[in-house]
């Protein structure tokens, strides 16, 4: 398990390769407020990976704006469906660079937010 600085190391490796597989990373410009879909990586304290693992993150996929969840509103037509399927598109994506991936409930969000949990054995 990396110490110091080194925590942060597996988000930055697991962001780069969303942005190489075209899944944009919240520190890519955008107009506006975030139209297109994105997603987060955020590191998961070490103390919660999976036994052997060199790096863990949280990995959160947000759709396009017209697929977003708004609070105490209804989801438009299809939302569900199509969140469910971007999520694995970004699931399969990372499992294609050799990533652990398991879908995850995201804990404090609204009930039923899911995320990825990704993780890589050393080497």
């Amino acid at each position: 398990m990396p110490g110091g600085s080194g925590y942060y190391t597996g988000a930055g490796e697991v962001a780069e390769r969303l942005a190489r597989a075209g899944l944009t990373t919240p520190q890519d410009r955008r107009p506006g407020s975030r139209p297109g879909e994105f997603c987060t990586v955020e590191a998961t304290p070490p103390d919660t990976w999976p036994a052997g693992a060199a790096l863990c993150v949280e990995v959160t996929h947000f759709p396009a704006a017209a697929f977003r969840w708004r609070f105490g509103r209804d989801d438009p037509p299809g939302a569900a469906e199509h969140r469910r399927e971007r999520l694995e598109a970004v699931a399969a994506a990372l499992r294609e660079s050799g990533y652990t991936v398991e879908v995850v409930e995201r804990g404090g969000w609204r009930p039923g937010q899911l995320a990825l949990r990704v993780h890589r054995a050393p080497g």
